[in-house]
Order: C-alpha cells, then structure tokens, then sequence
C-alpha cells in the first residue's frame, strides 16, 4: 500500500490525501483547485500579507528576515525542513524588511531573524534568532497539534 499524507488546502482548509512521494511535485486541492503546500517556503508583502497570513485556515510562521543578515541565511535551510516536515499543517512563508518595511514596522520588528506565528489571524508566538528546525517545532508544537 502506498504511503500518503494529509495536505490542508491553505485557501478553503480542505484535507487532501497524497501519495508521500509527491511532495515537491505541483498538486492541487481536490475542491477548490488551489494549488497544495507541498512543504515549500513561500515569500509574502505588504500587498499579499492578509491573504497569505490573516486568512490562512493553517497556521502561518513568517520569518523576517534580510538579504544581508548572515543569521537570516543560515536560517533558511532550517525553515526548508519546518514546512518540508510538517507540510499542510504549518505554512511556512518569508518577508524581507528591506523591501517591505511598513510590515516590518507594523509588528515592530527590531531585529532579524525574527520569526512570528500567526492562528486565525492572530500573532500567538515570536521566535528571535537563528536556530534548528527541531528547535523551533517544540516551540511551535502546541499550534501545530491544534491545526492537525
């Protein structure tokens, strides 16, 4: 029997069950079509910042990050395993304050990398620095088991 996981469709919060092996391939919700995270970190600005993070049915991490920041760089990777690891549970997404400053100001974002998750809308975590994926899911686990 083929393995396959859970996707929630961050657009209408619909479970599709996928074969395991297609994560990194383009699939799409089987109700509304939106294409499915398939564990991938996105980037997100001021102009799409309520679509992608307010009204996501998933939670959302948004790492504020910049281009110059060594520690932001380092944390890439990591992230990559975050959205990899718990793809369509947690959506995973990336602001840069050099090109979006009024979101970085909004949240009063005073140093990167910083990282907050957002519920329903809302801001219920903020994670500063660099650190490992394994790190930063203990943090997040009590959001992460919520949205399961």
């Amino acid at each position: 029997m083929t393995q396959s996981i859970m996707l929630r469709c961050a657009k209408c919060g619909t479970r599709n069950r996928v074969p395991a092996a297609s994560a990194g391939k383009q699939l799409r919700c089987g109700k509304c079509a939106a294409e499915l995270d398939a564990g991938s970190v996105g980037t997100c600005t001021q102009g799409d910042f309520a679509a992608t993070v307010l009204q996501s049915p998933l939670p959302v991490l948004v790492d504020f990050w910049a281009p110059w920041c060594a520690p932001c760089r380092s944390l890439g990777p990591e992230l990559e395993k975050l959205a990899s690891v718990h793809a369509g549970r947690l959506r995973v997404v990336k602001v840069n304050i050099d090109e979006n400053p009024q979101l970085a100001g909004r949240f009063n974002i005073r140093s990167v990398p910083t990282m907050l998750l957002f519920k329903d809308g809302r801001q219920v975590e903020m994670l500063s620095g660099a650190m490992p994926a394994g790190i930063i899911a203990q943090r997040l686990q009590p959001w992460l088991n919520a949205a399961a």
